[in-house]
């Protein structure tokens, strides 16, 4: 299985969705989604994790996520 991109979004519950610092975005090679959040893991913590395709419908958000090797 090759390495496909993807974005994972890394939300706060402390705040709230209409204030600053509720949710960043990063960018990741990984093989499996699990794989993708696992690297973005050790960045946040406290988060709630969540990655999706980044061809699917957030491509959007790739130019401005924080890429993570």
């Amino acid at each position: 299985m090759t390495r496909r991109g993807y974005l994972v979004f890394a939300t706060d519950p402390e705040v709230s969705p209409d204030e600053p610092g509720y949710r960043e975005v990063y960018a990741t090679e990984a093989k499996t989604p699990n794989q993708a959040v696992a690297k973005v893991r050790r960045l946040v913590e406290g988060r709630r994790l969540r990655a999706y395709l980044a061809t699917g419908q957030y491509r959007d958000e790739l130019p401005d996520a924080r890429w993570v090797a």
